[in-house]
């Protein structure tokens, strides 16, 4: 089945975002400082992992000018539950378009400094072994690890929307099929670039193994050791319902 990859660039090459565009870490644009999260475990602002804007086909939030906010605390790593989609410690919503503002939203006071931010220019549509009707499989453990070893591997482990996740650990934490949620996304804790930084930028190292047809990696958000989050969608019948989550190896 189809699934998108990710094209980004460093903010560093692109200079000051001007526009409405997906992303991944950085602060946020257009979102209210009102709708700015907090932790639940320590009452701190967190911090931008990704925001993902409307598209039929990649990231479906019903409505053209919706955009998906995802969360997480990086304040004092390891202690606020951020890999549990009910600990409050993230966060995942989608903004009407009407409610957006204009231009990068500042920080609140007590902010943790950014993630290293980069923007999608793109995205790169790529097709894995899964077929429809074994989709379910992938949300049973059982069911998933009896699928032929060519279809399991053929689920990338990099940031991807669209398609089935890759499990670091156990299906079993996901959301409920059977209540509504709908896998959308799955977050990897390195950016994987598609192609090399046209200026020099410290923090991204070439990939000599191109991994996934990468040719550039750098550090991303922290989801433990070498971890990816999984993002989900419910709808509802007005905004869609988001939940976060990450695992682990």
């Amino acid at each position: 089945m189809d699934y998108f990859v990710p094209d980004i660039r460093c903010a560093e090459e692109l200079g000051t975002q001007t526009a409405i565009q997906d992303k991944f870490g950085g602060l946020p644009w257009g979102l209210p400082n009102s709708r700015w999260p907090l932790c639940k475990d320590c009452g701190k602002p967190q911090s931008l992992l990704a925001q993902l804007g409307h598209d039929r086909d990649r990231m479906n939030l019903g409505r053209d000018g919706r955009v998906l906010f995802i969360f997480q605390c990086a304040h004092d790593p390891g202690l606020c539950a951020t890999w549990d989609g009910h600990s409050g410690a993230n966060a995942c919503f989608v903004c009407e378009p009407e409610d957006l503002m204009e231009g990068t939203t500042s920080a609140p006071r007590d902010s943790n400094l950014p993630d290293h931010e980069v923007r999608v220019v793109g995205w790169e549509r790529r097709m894995d072994l899964v077929s429809a009707d074994v989709v379910p499989a992938f949300f049973d453990e059982r069911r998933m690890n009896a699928l032929p070893d060519a279809v399991r591997e053929s689920v990338t482990f990099s940031t991807r929307a669209g398609g089935v996740p890759q499990w670091k650990q156990s299906p079993a934490e996901a959301p409920n099929r059977s209540a509504g949620w709908r896998f959308a996304a799955q977050l990897d804790s390195s950016y994987s670039f598609l192609r090399a930084p046209t200026v020099p930028v410290d923090w991204v190292s070439i990939d000599d193994e191109g991994y996934e047809g990468r040719t550039h990696i750098a550090q991303g958000p922290n989801f433990g050791d070498g971890g990816l989050a999984y993002v989900f969608l419910r709808d509802t019948g007005n905004l869609p319902e988001g939940f976060v989550f990450w695992q682990c190896g």
